[in-house]
């Protein structure tokens, strides 16, 4: 019998948005939506109050009520079921349907631009929410499409808004003529030089480590002096890295939680950086929550300046020395 009462509950009005995506997610029959003052009241079978106890916002336990006495009061107001029909409406509408595009990001035009894709790919106010594995798509599509221009980007959705996140890419600030030399940021194996001015130190499937001389600013001229140029150029290497992201056990589809960790496993790949292998190592399952790892092959213009990376290497020179 305990399963054919409903509890009645309270919330502040703040927080409906919050309750209406938490029912979804979990399943919980609200009903008998009433709102006094600055506060919605609803019940909820007691059956699912376990579920419901999961709930990390505030709300106010008011009493139980049998099943008999909750029809009762359910039918007796024909506004009532006016009020459930629109409460399914809404939550039906929020689980299928965008109602927000929110774009997080310092460069207007990008900004612009990135709105002007979204809607060619006919992502727009109230249109469907994107599977998993189109989000994947886009993220890769948008990374290459705007790699000169940012560090980093992130989609997701939450609820029924859509996000796009990114961060700017650094510029360097320097004069004309750089005389510095480059250095490895990273360890990598050299895949490929674009190097216009200077003296390359690197050549194609040699294995650097990060710190490494790359392109130096001095020559030596045909009459045996040494002589200072500028430096210019790119050298990309072959880059390995493993990443691993984690979400909640809801007991979701399995493919659509490999397309879900994948795309929060993408998004921490840097912007310019280009995949060339993508391999899963495992993916794991414990009591709360699931865990993808992946292994990646990236390419990636590992070439930086700098003074600290001088200072660096001979550091590290003496230390072998």
């Amino acid at each position: 019998m305990l399963k054919m009462g409903y509890d009645y509950y309270c919330i502040d009005e703040s927080l409906i948005y919050h309750l209406l995506i938490f029912a979804r997610d979990h399943k919980l029959q609200l009903s008998h939506f009433q709102k006094h003052d600055h506060q919605f009241y609803f019940y909820l079978p007691v059956y699912q109050r376990y579920y419901f106890k999961k709930w990390t916002y505030p709300y106010h336990y008011i009493k139980t009520e049998g099943l008999l006495k909750y029809i009762f009061l359910l039918s007796r107001q024909h506004l009532n079921f006016i009020g459930v029909l629109f409460f399914f409406i809404s939550l039906f509408m929020s689980s299928y349907l965008i109602f927000d595009i929110q774009i997080d990001g310092t460069l207007p035009q990008v900004n612009q631009s990135i709105k002007e894709t979204l809607e060619k790919e006919n992502i727009t106010f109230l249109k469907p929410l994107q599977s998993y594995e189109h989000l994947n798509d886009l993220l890769l599509q948008l990374k290459d499409l705007y790699k000169d221009q940012i560090e980093y980007m992130n989609i997701y959705q939450t609820g029924s808004v859509f996000h796009v996140e990114y961060t700017k890419r650094k510029q360097d600030h320097i004069k004309k003529e750089d005389y510095r030399n480059l250095y490895a940021s990273q360890d990598g194996m050299i895949q490929s030089l674009d190097v216009k001015s200077g003296n390359i130190m690197v050549k194609k499937n040699d294995y650097v480590k990060k710190g490494d001389l790359l392109v130096e600013n001095t020559i030596i001229s045909t009459q045996n002096k040494t002589k200072i140029i500028p430096v210019e150029g790119h050298v990309y290497a072959y880059t390995f890295h493993q990443y691993e992201a984690s979400v909640k056990d809801l007991k979701q589809d399995q493919g659509d939680v490999f397309y879900q960790l994948l795309l929060k496993i993408r998004s921490q790949i840097p912007a310019g950086a280009h995949i060339d292998k993508e391999n899963v190592l495992q993916m794991t399952r414990n009591r709360s929550k699931i865990t993808l790892k992946m292994h990646y092959t990236l390419i990636e213009d590992i070439a930086v300046k700098g003074e600290k990376n001088e200072e660096n290497l001979k550091t590290r020179n003496m230390h072998d020395g």
